[in-house]
């Protein structure tokens, strides 16, 4: 498994431009290292990110896992994770 993934990467995972994800990180809602001068999001950021464990300053928290909302592709339905 990769350590590391480039913006446009972690903006394909999170399916969402590339261009948004940059507003996300300059905002805090994406943690992200630097390597020179080039942003790199961390396997560990991208899972924070989609469990919902990071806030808009990029602080970890563990309350925020009840506001995620998984769609199930094959019998098209929305659960909530509290559902789960």
């Amino acid at each position: 498994p990769r350590l590391v993934y480039s913006v446009e990467e972690a903006a394909r995972i999170f399916r969402i431009s590339r261009s948004h994800a940059y507003s996300l990180i300059e905002k805090g809602e994406i943690p992200y290292i630097k390597l020179g001068k080039c942003k790199r999001i961390t396997a560990a950021g991208i899972a924070q990110v989609l469990k919902g464990e990071t806030t808009r300053t990029g602080k970890d928290h563990n309350y925020r896992s009840d506001n995620i909302v998984f769609s199930d592709q094959s019998l098209n339905t929305v659960d909530s994770v509290n559902e789960r």
